[in-house]
């Protein structure tokens, strides 16, 4: 049974390196790309975008941890933010 065991593990873990998987990375759900620059992959009906969408749980526990992103918060001054707190969409790590 070990030995069976191991030897699909063997077999899943070259197939990954195989074809690349292992080692690729996918940003297209991380708030940040592979050079640091934040993605914003969401957008209130004002047109304003953001980096979080707060209304997610797990977007909640990055935004928590992101201080970058709390700090663009903290210092816009954009009105269209209001228009979305208005609407209930809550976008956090707004864009500059």
């Amino acid at each position: 049974m070990r030995n069976s065991l191991a030897c699909v593990f063997t077999a899943v873990l070259l197939i990954l390196v195989g074809s690349g998987a292992a080692f690729a990375w996918d940003y297209s759900n991380d708030p940040y790309d592979q050079y640091g620059n934040p993605n914003y992959r969401y957008q209130g009906s004002s047109g304003t975008q953001y980096q979080y969408d707060l209304s997610r749980p797990a977007d909640q526990l990055r935004y928590e941890l992101d201080l970058g992103a709390q700090m663009r918060d903290e210092l816009s001054v954009d009105p269209r933010r209001d228009l979305d707190r208005d609407l209930d969409q809550w976008g956090g790590g707004i864009r500059r």
